[in-house]
Order: structure tokens, then C-alpha cells, then sequence
């Protein structure tokens, strides 16, 4: 986990795992030749306990000679915001926020004080709660730039280090209380199994969890691969399903495929709940049309795709002119715009529409780019009539839900270009023409979406 030479940050609390990990790596960092930082987290959850906590822990590292971190959080704001639990906020925020200070301080790993004990709850405490092959999976001694130095080790031998050591830690008094369900498992349910089945059941439930561990893993890369082949990924952080193919999985692999879209649209490992799941498998069966789950995401089925979404673009005006290439953040793209002779004109289409020229002549600037808006009409190519975007996008067999993606380039006397489709006749390139403007869209490196 460790190796000389390296930084490691300790997530500290003050409580006797932390206390006792913090204590066993400063003993190993001066025969390993590595040096430690420490980081506290008032979560803004137990505001009489926090300045006791933090005292403690400032003490503890003065005496060591270890840096002290100390980050204030209101995690109550976050879940609400966020609509997580308490726990689901604070891991999070726990995770980033250390992850940020790592990066700073140049930290090669973060060490955190999860042992033998908070496997077996957690395990328990998800299987209760309700969770798939993900949610009992084993702490790893070392995952990424995460390490559990004390993953193998029970509560009852930190408990005993902490003695030897005459380490008086600050013992958190909620974790007494049963009210809280992670508690219960801990202080009710956890004591009557030891009594029962004493120390056997503890490598029994390891045991199941690593065999579940091992499938998922095999599972998770089928999934990865037929993920590649039904699922795209829209400039507008969509996410589109060949409704087909999917509908053609065993169910087993659907809800998988389904939970990979939910946590690439979330952002985050586990979004998607069984029931979530299950509703979504509904549209994918053709017995509901549409699902909306919290956090406005969106899935619908729609000419044979489905449609993972978050709202739709919202788009701002962009500026645009000859020898200038405007950013269009909200489909990760941007337009490039110079003029070229005559001569060099194409009039066909060149990369599926992505790049057109026009008779610069014609162009009454400023030029801008916006998104559609109801109402917008225009003469497409080669036709004699107006057109509504909306009718003409209808006949090109463009579905709705991608429809707010679309920019359009436009001029002083309406639209000059509908972007990736078609340009306006009164700007076409004729036999006349002798300055032409070539305007081309191109995607930008993806971001904010996680890639499979």
C-alpha cells in the first residue's frame, strides 16, 4: 500500500480507528521512509461534539508532528439538495473533499481507518437496506489512490492498540444510538449474531462477498462490452439506447445496462435503485413510454431509441465572425468561421453536414449562434417555401429530445445555417459568387461524462 517516498493523507475523526490507524503509520513512517498529513471534516451534523473533536485531534498531531487539515462541510444542505441520505452525503463529500486536498498537498494515497467490522455491517446493513452484487462487495486493501491498512483487523484489536498505546480517543456517543439504522446493525443485530454463530460468520459473509465480488467483476465486463455496442453518448450529455437490442438482453443483463446509463448520467458508482430500475425496464418493454426519477432525470422511448436526460440545454448566444472560432459549452463543440475564395467552394455536403459554405455576399452580419426557438422558420436549400425548424426537423426524422441540441448560425435577416442539417437558400453559393464563408462545427475532447 505503501512505499518510500510517499505522502499519505489520513482521514481523521479523532475516533479510535482513525486515532489507532494515524498512530500505526507514524510508528512505520520513519522505518518506511514516507511522511503523513491528516485531514478532519466537520460534517456540520454534530455541532457540540465537533470542537471537542477537533481538540483532540490537533493534540494528537502536534505530539506527532503531522500536518493537520481541518474542512468544514454542511452535509444536512448537501443531502437535501442532492436528495441523498446522510450517510450517502457524507461519504461523498468525505471522498472529494480529500481527494482535493490530496491533490494539493501531492499526496500519493489516502489512507482511511475502515476494518474487518465495518465490512461485516456494511454487508449486512446493504443486504437489509436492500442492494445488488455492488453493494456487498469487500473493502480492497488498496483501491486507486485509496488504501485500508486495516481492512483485515477487528474492531476489538484496534480497541486493544488504542489501550496499549494509553491513546484516549474521542468516542462519537450517536454511534450508541440504535435509532439510526447503520447503528442497529452495529449495536442490536451484530451482537445476537456473534452470540449465536460466535466468529464463524464473520469469513462466512467475506467469503460470500468475495464469490459475489469475483462474478461481478466477470458480469461488469460483459456489460462494458454490449454497452459499447447499443449506447452513444449526444454533444448535450444524453445518453441514447437502441431500444431494439436492448429489449433483445436477458433481464439480468437490461438492468445492468440500465444502471450503467443511470451512473454515467449521475456521475457517481450506485444511482439507480431497484425500483428505478425496474420502472426504466418498463419503457424498455414497451409498457410505459416515459419514467422521471429525482433529480430531474428524464427516460423516455422515442422512434426506437431511449433517452437517458437531465433538462434540456440551455443555450446562450454566441458571437461569431470571419477568422473566429466560437466554444458552444452546452454540446461541447465549437464553430470555426473564415472566408476562402470562390473557387474553393464545395457545395455538397462534407462530413455529414458538420461543414458548409456559403456566399459571404450574402451574410448581413453580425453573425451569432443560438439554440431553437418555437417559432423559427426558414427556406431550406433548394425549396420555394418557408418552413417551420420544427416541421422540417419532423420530416428529417429527428426526435424531439435531441431537437434542443441543435445550434443554429444566424444573421441580421433570420437563420443562415440549421447546424449539422441544412443551410438557407437565400445564402447558397451561386455562379456569381466570389467570397465564401466556410463555417464548421466540430466536437470538443468529451468531459463530464465518464467513458466506458
Amino acid at each position: 500500500m505503501i512505499t518510500p517516498g510517499d505522502k499519505v493523507l489520513v482521514g481523521f475523526s479523532g475516533g479510535p480507528d482513525s486515532t489507532a490507524l494515524l498512530h500505526l503509520l507514524h510508528n512505520c513512517s520513519r522505518d518506511m521512509a514516507f511522511s503523513l498529513i491528516a485531514c478532519y471534516i466537520n460534517h456540520g451534523i454534530r455541532p457540540k461534539a465537533v470542537g471537542r473533536e477537533i481538540v483532540y485531534c490537533t493534540d494528537i498531531c502536534q505530539n506527532l508532528n503531522i500536518p493537520l487539515t481541518v474542512v468544514e462541510a454542511d452535509i444536512p444542505a448537501y443531502a437535501k439538495t442532492d436528495k441523498l441520505s446522510l450517510e450517502e452525503a457524507g461519504r461523498i463529500f468525505r471522498i472529494d473533499a480529500l481527494n482535493e486536498i490530496a491533490k494539493q498537498e501531492n499526496c500519493t494515497a489516502i489512507a482511511l481507518g475502515h476494518h474487518l467490522d465495518d465490512q461485516i455491517e456494511t454487508i449486512l446493513f446493504r443486504l437489509f437496506r436492500g442492494t445488488g452484487p455492488q453493494g456487498i462487495m469487500p473493502i480492497k486493501p488498496a483501491s486507486g489512490n485509496i488504501i485500508h491498512p486495516l481492512f483485515n483487523i477487528p474492531r476489538s484489536e484496534i480497541e486493544s492498540y488504542c489501550k496499549q498505546h494509553k491513546l484516549k480517543p474521542v468516542l462519537d456517543e450517536s454511534n450508541l444510538q440504535s435509532h439510526f439504522s447503520r447503528n442497529y446493525v452495529r449495536n442490536k443485530i451484530v451482537p445476537l449474531i456473534e452470540k449465536h454463530f460466535e466468529g464463524k460468520y464473520r469469513n462466512a459473509l467475506l467469503h460470500f462477498a468475495q464469490i459475489v465480488a469475483d462474478e461481478n467483476e466477470y458480469l461488469d465486463r460483459l456489460t462494458r462490452k454490449e454497452f459499447k455496442k447499443i449506447v452513444r453518448f449526444t454533444p448535450g450529455n444524453k445518453i441514447v439506447v437502441d431500444l431494439a437490442k436492448i429489449a433483445a438482453y436477458d433481464l439480468w443483463l437490461r438492468r445492468r445496462l440500465v444502471k450503467t446509463c443511470l451512473e454515467q448520467l449521475d456521475g457517481r458508482i450506485g444511482a439507480g435503485s431497484f425500483e428505478q430500475v425496474k420502472r426504466i425496464d418498463e419503457v424498455i418493454t414497451g409498457r410505459k413510454k416515459a419514467v422521471n426519477l429525482p433529480g430531474t432525470i428524464r427516460i423516455v422511448a422515442d422512434r426506437g431509441k431511449m433517452y437517458f436526460m437531465r433538462g434540456a440545454v440551455n443555450w446562450k448566444k454566441h458571437s461569431l465572425a470571419p477568422g473566429q472560432t466560437a466554444d458552444l459549452p452546452e454540446i461541447r463543440s465549437r464553430i470555426q468561421c473564415r472566408k476562402i475564395e470562390g473557387s474553393m467552394a464545395v457545395t455538397t455536403r462534407q462530413k455529414q453536414g458538420h461543414k458548409i459554405h456559403v456566399d459571404a455576399g450574402r451574410i448581413e452580419p453580425p453573425l451569432e449562434i443560438r439554440g431553437i426557438k418555437d417559432g423559427d422558420r426558414f427556406r431550406p436549400l433548394g425549396m420555394r417555401g418557408i418552413k417551420k425548424i420544427g416541421d422540417y426537423l419532423t420530416d428529417a426524422r429527428v426526435s424531439r429530445y435531441l431537437r434542443d441540441e441543435i445550434p443554429m448560425v444566424i444573421d441580421r435577416k433570420g437563420i443562415v445555417w440549421l447546424v449539422g442539417h441544412q443551410i438557407a437558400d437565400r445564402v447558397k453559393i451561386e455562379k456569381k459568387t466570389t467570397e465564401v464563408l466556410e463555417i464548421e462545427l466540430s466536437e470538443r475532447r468529451r468531459h463530464g461524462m465518464s467513458q466506458i
